[in-house]
């Protein structure tokens, strides 16, 4: 797997909503240069599909 594998998520909106419809966490970390929050998720298919979901929502 490579960092290509993985979707960053520095919105808790956004993250919340992914938790919400199923996707689990890898993690939630601190970016050691920018010191914001973020979750981790490893993009799947239905990962994508849900972003899809959330950005029709927000519409």
């Amino acid at each position: 797997m490579s960092k290509k594998d993985f979707f960053f998520v520095y919105n808790k909106k956004v993250s919340d909503f992914l938790k919400e419809r199923g996707h689990e966490v890898i993690t939630i970390a601190q970016d050691l240069k920018s010191k914001k929050v973020f979750s981790l998720f490893q993009i799947t298919p239905e990962l994508q599909q849900a972003l899809i979901e959330y950005k029709a929502l927000k519409k």
